[in-house]
């Protein structure tokens, strides 16, 4: 019988590219051109940090349920609003900095062969990142781009 055990994502050794079962992410503008061809960049990494709590906190899955052009955002998948769908994002993200201010939140993000995995939510990146999405969704509203997400 395998004892079970816990392992913390290290905060210290965060990168883009963390190892499993944490997720890293990215977001960006998305631009139609006449023939219906779409072009995007990345402009706001999204930290593994921010990726769980996102996922805890519903916001993923309330992404999910807007009219998509692409998607749904899941793991290993991208996920596209469209322009006029974009201000709906944002007020996502504005509730969900909401729902962490000043509270500690401990999320287990896997169990797999009996250890399971957790992150303690630095609240100050995920405000941070955050504060980032908010920038970059109301900037695309205002200019009329859509955005993609992608969850590594």
């Amino acid at each position: 019988m395998m004892s079970s055990r816990v392992v913390y994502f290290d905060h210290s050794t965060e990168s883009e590219s963390p190892n499993e079962p944490f997720r890293a992410g990215e977001a960006g503008f998305v631009w139609v051109n006449e023939d219906g061809d779409m072009t995007s960049d990345t402009r706001v990494l999204i930290p593994p940090n921010t990726v769980h709590a996102l996922h805890a906190h519903g916001v993923i899955e309330q992404i999910n349920a807007l009219d998509l052009a692409l998607g749904p955002l899941d793991e290993g998948r991208e996920a596209v609003v469209a322009p006029g769908t974009v201000e709906d994002v944002t007020r996502i993200f504005y509730e969900a900095d909401r729902m962490t201010y000043g509270q500690v939140h401990d999320l287990c993000v896997a169990a797999i062969d009996g250890t399971e995995y957790r992150i303690v939510i630095d609240n100050r990146e995920y405000q941070r990142t955050l504060s980032r999405l908010q920038f970059l969704s109301g900037t695309a509203a205002r200019l009329g781009h859509g955005l993609r997400f992608r969850i590594g």
